[in-house]
């Protein structure tokens, strides 16, 4: 298992996908939020000493579902900041920086469209 701090899996992660073809605003959005990822979690922080717990409360965090003037972020924001944030994971997991998911059961895990697709073709 790779030893990696938050920041260093965020920056890791974005170059992932840099590579495999997403453009520039979407890595500048995903960016972002990933940003709001450290700022709760802290960017030194070790990924693999990510726990449950603390990914539920960084679900109910102003830091998530609020903005710094203290409105409510808006619902599609905080579901894509949850949903970069558990593509992260994943990734994570995948490349061997973490061993398992600290996901609660809600989070939506989603399913890639070329991973369905291919599941659905016929042997033979």
């Amino acid at each position: 298992m790779t030893e990696c701090t938050v920041h260093q899996a965020a920056e890791a992660f974005i170059g992932y996908l840099r590579e495999s073809g997403k453009k520039e605003r979407t890595l500048y959005t995903y960016r972002k939020d990933l940003d709001v990822v450290e700022a709760f979690f802290g960017a030194d922080r070790q990924l693999t000493e990510i726990r449950l717990p603390q990914v539920g409360k960084f679900y109910k965090s102003d830091l998530l579902l609020k903005l710094p003037d203290g409105k409510e972020r808006a619902e599609r924001t905080v579901a894509k900041t949850v949903r970069v944030f558990r593509m992260m994971m994943v990734w994570a997991r995948e490349s061997g920086r973490i061993e398992e998911l600290p996901l609660p059961k809600s989070t939506p895990m989603g399913h890639s469209r070329v991973k369905e697709s291919s599941d659905e073709q016929p042997n033979g």
